[in-house]
């Protein structure tokens, strides 16, 4: 009777083991986003990337969560086929990405938490080393399934551990937009950018 009960008891430990690190948190809703509006969020990207300006002048191009989710949701796999087919199998094996801002504290610096179910749950957290009040680098400090068990990152994607600025944007009419750094905010990033003209490199 005892060994029963015993047997009972690692099931359900095994059961709720399982669950633990395939179910995701609240914040992660792929299929919630309204019809179109990650499409309306690209197009919103492209003409502010694409915009005329004066050489080298700064602006800024912010990056809200919700239209940031809307776009992972509906338009990152359009986009990947026409730009980057080789990542689609990363894509297929962690699943739809979502994102969440964490803010600083007095120890820690902003993150940016990254989630993905695929064959588990899968969290990735970005971490802003900040020059002020903007970002110079981006690092990932932390990979976790279930949110809970820490993995090394390379055992389950092939994502650079740090992204640095500045990044380059080239555009078809041979101009390119600089981004020079980024900035944690609340409700999202805020790229800091200029644009090249054509030759001026």
């Amino acid at each position: 009777r005892r060994r029963w009960w015993l047997w009972c008891a690692i099931l359900l430990v095994l059961i709720s083991g399982w669950l633990l690190l395939h179910t995701p948190p609240g914040w992660y809703q792929p299929n919630q986003h309204a019809f179109g509006s990650g499409e309306r969020f690209e197009q919103l990207v492209v003409d502010q990337l694409t915009t005329l300006r004066e050489q080298d002048q700064r602006w800024e191009l912010p990056l809200d969560v919700a239209s940031c989710n809307a776009f992972l949701a509906q338009r990152l796999r359009p986009w990947l086929q026409r730009e980057s087919k080789g990542v689609l199998g990363t894509l297929d094996a962690l699943g739809t990405p979502q994102m969440r801002m964490r803010p600083g504290g007095l120890t820690s610096p902003p993150a940016l938490v990254l989630g993905f179910r695929g064959w588990s749950w899968l969290e990735m957290e970005l971490q802003g080393h900040q020059v002020g009040a903007a970002c110079t680098e981006l690092e990932l400090m932390r990979t976790r399934v279930g949110g809970l068990l820490p993995v090394p990152a390379s055992s389950v994607s092939e994502l650079p551990s740090k992204l640095t600025f500045p990044q380059r944007i080239p555009l078809q009419d041979e101009r390119t937009v600089v981004v020079d750094a980024v900035r944690f905010e609340e409700t999202g990033l805020v790229l800091i950018c200029r644009t090249q003209l054509a030759g001026s490199e």
